[in-house]
């Protein structure tokens, strides 16, 4: 077993509280000696409170300037000389890059580069133009950066939902693809529908730096690259059927902005938080200025030989949904500010033969925004009339999950050294997906393509 010690850039509340715990768990295992953890200067109060409070101290904190006004060289030189001096001579290190998202490129990359192991949050990066996100260039910084990996013995992977959940992934996506192989049966329509119950006033897009819509991200590069994550392994199913196929991915897409969002709540309920008023001129440059709130999608893969349509569908993201947020100010010590809840539904179809219909959502245990566990319903239909072994209709419940439990499944892999699933390089399809879906909103309606290649997700 090899020992490393372990670099965490970005200590927030989600890394003390859910990750920690695994963190810790692996230094008594002899996985890790130990961690140390870098962050911005603005966040050292912070910071300094937080590892106060719990069990597992860190080595050394080291706290930087931020690096978003530097240009690639000089933030590579501060990264570099901050990884030098917390480094244990002797010992690997391993890297989890936990920071807002427009400053993963530039750890990830250091990484790649320098050989060493890393973790990164999902989405893998986003980048940023003229202190705009850009989402232009996502596929080609990731097919670099893929490339730069595959050169070194180093192992990369992403933090994400959907590769160890006990529903999408064991009992959806396994499902699906040990059909498509008995049957030779292609998937020939997805929907997806993730409902995020985001509630943020319109003050708090451009106030708030852990979400920061200020800079252009919205929905796509939050909450919905789990699910862009899963559309992905779903689709990806189908080259189990054709191997040698190529298919091209068409969508068009429509969004809504936090500069709608006064017309789009109630206002008797928005006056309760003064939050009723249009904060934005209607503008259509004002439109990109945050990024989006709602995204809904429809595609095709169709063969790019023959122009024959393979598979159709929808990919709809949103966060104007029901919420449990009932307070103005956003509280201190509450990880669920925004009153967020989650509701999922999707449905896979194998054409005339078999789909699968999974309903996911978020319950509220009591009045504690923070005590939230979910419940599936997966509802099969069947030609049982060709295959007897199926039912024409099957209906599952599970109750008692906890979406968290995935990523922490993901995260004791990656601290083992064992994780496989959801390898840097498995990522480049579902971040083309996210580039052509960010991207097609700046032409609403109108159809973005790409050529759709990948192999079929491992087991």
């Amino acid at each position: 077993m090899s020992q490393h010690h372990l670099i965490v850039v970005g200590f927030d509340e989600i890394v003390a509280n859910k990750y920690l715990p695994r963190i810790g768990a692996a230094i008594k295992e002899g996985h890790l000696d130990s961690y140390s953890i870098i962050d911005l200067e603005s966040e050292r109060t912070a910071i300094q409170e937080r590892v106060r409070a719990v069990d597992t101290k860190p080595n050394q904190a080291i706290y930087l300037r931020d690096s978003r006004s530097l240009g690639r060289e000089a933030a590579s030189e501060l990264i570099s000389s901050a990884v030098k001096q917390l480094r244990i001579p002797g010992l690997p290190t391993k890297m989890y890059i936990a920071t807002e998202v427009q400053a993963h490129e530039a750890y990830l990359r250091h990484c790649v580069e320098n050989g060493i192991d890393s973790l990164v949050e999902k989405p893998v990066l986003a980048p940023v133009v003229d202190g705009r996100f850009s989402p232009s260039s996502i596929t080609k910084t990731m097919e670099e950066l893929v490339r730069i990996a595959s050169c070194s013995a180093a192992k990369h992977s992403v933090m994400t939902l959907s590769r160890y959940h006990e529903i999408y992934n064991r009992r959806v996506v396994s499902a699906l693809r040990e059909r498509v192989e008995r049957w030779s049966a292609p998937l020939t329509s997805f929907h997806l529908r993730a409902a995020g119950g985001v509630w943020n006033l319109q003050h708090e897009y451009e106030s708030r730096d852990d979400h920061p819509y200020k800079h252009g991200y919205g929905m796509m590069m939050h909450g919905a690259y789990h699910y862009v994550d899963l559309a992905s392994q779903i689709l990806s199913l189908n080259a189990l059927v054709y191997p040698e196929r190529r298919f091209m991915l068409e969508l068009s897409s429509f969004g809504a902005f936090p500069s709608d969002q006064h017309a789009r709540l109630s206002n008797p309920v928005a006056r309760r938080f003064q939050d009723s008023l249009p904060r934005w001129e209607q503008a259509d440059a004002e439109l990109f200025r945050f990024g989006e709130t709602d995204i809904t999608s429809t595609f095709r893969l169709r063969d790019i030989e023959t122009g024959r349509t393979l598979t159709v569908g929808t990919l709809s993201f949103e966060q104007t949904t029901p919420s449990v947020r009932a307070w103005n100010g956003l509280p201190t010590g509450l990880y669920n500010k925004n009153g967020r809840t989650s509701s999922v539904d999707l449905e896979a179809q194998l054409s005339t033969l078999y789909s699968t219909h999974v309903h996911c959502y978020d319950i509220p245990r009591g009045r504690n925004p923070d005590g939230i566990d979910a419940f599936a319903r997966v509802t099969t239909r069947a030609n049982a009339s060709l295959f007897p072994d199926e039912q024409y209709v099957s209906v599952e419940t599970f109750d008692g999950l906890f979406h968290s439990d995935s990523n922490r499944r993901l995260m004791d892999n990656w601290l083992r050294g064992t994780e496989s699933k959801s390898a840097l390089a498995d990522h480049l399809l579902p971040m083309k997906i996210t580039e052509a879906m960010a991207s097609s909103l700046r032409t609403p309606g109108q159809p973005v393509k790409f050529a759709f290649f990948s192999n079929p997700p491992s087991a």
